[in-house]
């Protein structure tokens, strides 16, 4: 991975799928089934849950869609961060989440934050 808090085996993906959905530029007709029949969308936005294991986590966490420790995963922009959460420790929240390109990051969130060895689920929406 791309941080020095995350590893390749400390990123799982649970679910990758697309979204039946218009993209951007509404004359792109990328969406549709290609071909038809094939129920394969082409450039379609897809909706991403990925736990995350962080080995320090106190520092900021980057988790790249684009990385080559990752795949089957297809896009290389993230629309939105639908949420992240603690499942290791509900109480210990991660604070001020934010989007750049393929990426996102997010801080531990000071003394009542992500820990070592949490788990964080961040779910998300990428195209």
């Amino acid at each position: 991975m791309v941080n020095v808090n995350l590893t390749e085996a400390s990123c799982t993906v649970v679910a990758d799928h697309p979204i039946w959905a218009g993209v951007q530029d509404q004359s792109n007709t990328d969406w549709l089934q290609s071909p038809i029949g094939s129920n394969a969308a082409i450039g379609a936005s897809a909706m991403m849950i990925v736990d995350l294991t962080l080995d320090q986590g106190e520092l900021a966490t980057t988790f790249d869609l684009t990385d080559t420790g990752i795949t089957g995963v297809s896009g290389t922009a993230v629309l939105s961060i639908l949420g992240l959460t603690n499942l290791t420790a509900g109480a210990r929240v991660p604070a001020s989440p934010s989007i750049s390109g393929a990426t996102i990051t997010f801080t531990g969130g000071g003394s009542a934050g992500v820990g070592d060895g949490d788990v964080v689920r961040a779910t998300l929406l990428y195209r």
